[in-house]
């Protein structure tokens, strides 16, 4: 039952029944002073704590015990040593490291643009050109040093490791760390899609593959 509460925290809430089968089917139970209690000391194992409200309704003649779950505002909530997440009808225990991943990042404990990239190297792999013509458009002094501008707008991270963001922004060939960091334009004769005319992929830093990407727009329309 527990693993069920921890569950819904981690997810958008919800309602755990007691006394009813995963059939749907009422039994019915009995909740009692000391079984309540019980219950509160199981939910009371899931960190960090979580309120939960336990009520005792009648159906067909049967007790049920509901417990409200809220969507918890301090995610993730862990029972012993363990994330569990609400996946369809089903409560999921997270195993894996990509699993893990995925849910601090959709729950909003880290951004993929706020995470630092060991694949790149600043001494090599930052675009020279553009970073001379961000630093031309913002008015800034030729002779700031590279690693004072990228402080400044803290583009590394607390071990000196420059940002998924910033490599996406100042990158030569960011698509080379990242695979999908392009932008792929299509073009189709007719309607239905079914004959392409044109497919163009364009990579580079995400300014770049802005301009060729409207470049190529503003040649596929018909002005006549």
């Amino acid at each position: 039952m527990s693993e069920e509460v921890c569950a819904f925290a981690n997810a958008a809430g919800g309602v755990v029944l007691i006394g009813v089968d995963d059939k749907n089917t009422i039994k019915g139970v009995i909740i009692d002073n000391s079984k309540r209690s019980a219950i509160q000391n199981s939910i009371g194992e899931i960190t960090p704590a979580l309120h939960c409200t336990l009520s005792i309704i009648e159906v067909e003649g049967k007790s049920v015990g509901a417990i409200e779950v809220p969507s918890g505002a301090n995610k993730p909530y862990v029972l012993s040593g363990a994330i569990y997440l609400r996946i369809g009808p089903n409560s999921q225990k997270l195993t894996t490291a990509e699993q893990m991943r995925d849910f601090f990042q959709q729950s909003g404990k880290i951004y993929f643009d706020e995470a630092g990239c060991k694949d790149f190297d600043p001494t090599k792999d930052v675009d020279t050109e553009l970073l001379r013509d961000f630093k031309t458009a913002a008015r800034l002094n030729e002779n700031i040093p590279d690693d004072q501008i990228f402080r400044n707008l803290k583009l590394l991270t607390e071990d000196l490791l420059f940002k998924n963001g910033a490599v996406l922004f100042f990158g030569k060939q960011p698509e080379q760390i990242f695979e999908k960091a392009i932008v792929r334009c299509v073009a189709f004769k007719g309607r239905d899609k079914r004959f392409i005319v044109d497919d163009k992929f364009f990579g580079g830093t995400l300014h770049s593959q802005y301009i060729k990407s409207i470049q190529w727009l503003k040649e596929k329309i018909n002005i006549s």
